[in-house]
């Protein structure tokens, strides 16, 4: 899969960009010290023979490279995956990035690919072509070293892990990839930590940012439909129809508006909320008519109505509404989206309702249209950037970022949900700092600095009619509060703001631009 399904500008000066880095990474190399990483044995396994490789109970080396068999490692491959075991004793399991070798020899389609993402693994096998593996873990999936049934010859096995020469190049069929997904990397990841909370700022599956497998065909990721066990995780309505959802709405003069959101909410939801209207000074005929919504909905459901005359602050109208919740789950929403797909706040509250999980999103459609308005928020040169922003919805971007499950290290405020006991935790909205425009960014940020993930459901969407200054005035001091609260972002956060761990450092650092791409002007190691 390219990077883009539509045509990218920078596509065609990758080739020239692979061949001057790999002149530079191998400079690198040669004055590195490899004495450390050269003590641990390494052997490379084909993915038709992993399985049999790993049940046949035959001696290991200290690190098998498992890797697809169309396609070729790096020259320095082995040399890196070696030196990360050596520097990060604690790291059993990793992957590292690829692109594609044309049969002309041309380097296309990078797929530069973000830190440890347990959420974004259980969507799709983001591993790739290529991963690596202590073997003393592999005990996990082969205690007291059984035989495979159909065990291949010794012979065949060495030929296999013979400097890759001779390989079979066979397609490995379905149960081959579901073993490897769901009974190797899923169950390793699981024993290293993968999903449990954070303890510190180290992930416990290791990434090497560098490209280390070329592949010979185009990639196409390997489906989630593979994992048959996992830890929870994936979607279940029985998992989330038990707890309730305290839906925080703030509103202030357009009972209209509050309206659509509120009925789209009760059409399209079947599992329990309560609503909490978070009014800061509407008029005398606008808040009869919000009371008079309030009292319909208490006819059949729950509705909290929260007038308190206040300056406008996003944190502080949150804020309030969560003090008046009694639900196990909040979801922070702005009332100016619509929900039109059926299940939506289970999708939510079945990831929001993990010990690992901090805040979870959705994605956000244009109206009446298939155009992304939010599609997670990553940070590039210490700026949010929403990326995939007015992209069409209906192509597949950046190795389907737009259509599954993703970590990011941010969601959108206009609809952020979770749990309670986080939100304590972290202190709530920053109101201090953070009144206007990017309290959900700080929030975010706080929460995955506690250790938690953040993800953005990317397989369910809901329509932001998102409101805009209404004056040049108004849109001035807006750009003005934008300004000052980014430097604030920027001193409150100086790691996250200076590398996302879910943006690679050779995609583009124009915060312009919305697409997956290229940042050709980076030569760095």
């Amino acid at each position: 899969m390219n990077m883009d399904r539509r045509p990218n500008p920078i596509t065609g000066y990758y080739d020239a960009w692979r061949r001057l880095h790999e002149m530079i990474l191998h400079e690198k190399l040669e004055k590195t010290d490899h004495t450390e990483g050269g003590k641990l044995s390494c052997g490379v396994v084909r993915y038709s023979h992993l399985k049999n490789y790993i049940l046949s109970g035959e001696p290991m080396p200290d690190i098998v490279i498992a890797c697809d068999d169309d396609g070729e490692l790096t020259d320095y491959a082995r040399t890196m995956i070696r030196d990360y075991f050596a520097a990060h004793p604690d790291i059993n399991l990793l992957y590292a990035d690829e692109d594609r070798i044309s049969d002309s020899g041309e380097y296309l389609d990078p797929w530069f690919k973000s830190d440890w993402a347990p959420d974004t693994f259980l969507s799709t096998f983001y591993f790739g072509n290529i991963f690596a593996v202590r073997s003393i873990v592999l005990s996990l999936i082969n205690p007291g070293a059984r035989k495979a049934r159909d065990i291949e010859s010794r012979a065949s096995l060495e030929a296999d892990t013979a400097e890759e020469q001779m390989a079979r190049r066979d397609e490995p069929d379905e149960a081959l990839r579901r073993w490897i997904y769901g009974k190797l990397c899923m169950r390793i990841a699981q024993a290293e930590g993968g999903y449990d909370r954070r303890k510190g700022t180290e992930f416990p599956i290791g990434h090497i940012p560098e490209v280390l497998f070329h592949a010979t065909e185009r990639v196409t990721p390997w489906d989630a439909d593979l994992l048959e066990e996992s830890l929870t995780g994936r979607y279940s309505h029985e998992s989330a129809a038990g707890r309730l959802v305290s839906i925080i709405l703030p509103s202030r003069d357009d009972p209209r508006v509050l309206r659509r959101c509120v009925e789209s909410i009760a059409e399209h939801t079947h599992t329990p909320y309560e609503l909490i209207i978070v009014d800061n000074g509407s008029s005398p005929e606008n808040r009869a008519l919000v009371q008079e919504l309030v009292d319909e909905i208490n006819e059949t459901g729950t509705a909290i109505y929260v007038y308190q005359e206040m300056p406008f602050n996003m944190s502080a109208f949150y804020n309030l509404g969560a003090r008046h919740a009694n639900g196990e789950l909040l979801l922070f929403m702005h009332d100016d989206v619509v929900v039109r797909k059926k299940e939506w706040l289970a999708h939510l509250s079945e990831k929001a309702k993990l010990p690992y999980v901090g805040c979870v999103g959705t994605k956000l459609l244009y109206p009446s249209s298939s155009i992304i308005q939010h599609a997670g928020i990553l940070n590039v040169q210490g700026t949010p950037v929403y990326k995939l922003q007015y992209r069409p919805n209906r192509d597949t971007w950046y190795f389907g970022f737009n259509k599954g499950v993703r970590n990011v290290t941010s969601v959108t405020g206009a609809c952020l949900m979770v749990r309670a006991a986080v939100f304590s935790e972290v202190g709530g909205f920053d109101e201090e700092n953070f009144g206007n425009c990017y309290s959900d960014v700080d929030f975010c940020l706080r929460v995955f600095e506690q250790g938690y993930y953040n993800v953005v459901r990317n397989n369910m969407y809901l329509y932001y009619h998102e409101a805009s200054a209404r004056t040049e005035e108004a849109r001035k001091e807006r750009d003005r509060l934008r300004e000052e609260e980014l430097v604030l972002l920027r001193g409150k956060h100086p790691a996250l703001c200076g590398q996302d761990p879910y943006y690679h450092k050779y995609l583009t650092q124009d915060v312009r631009e919305v697409r997956f791409i290229l940042d050709v002007g980076n030569l760095t190691v």
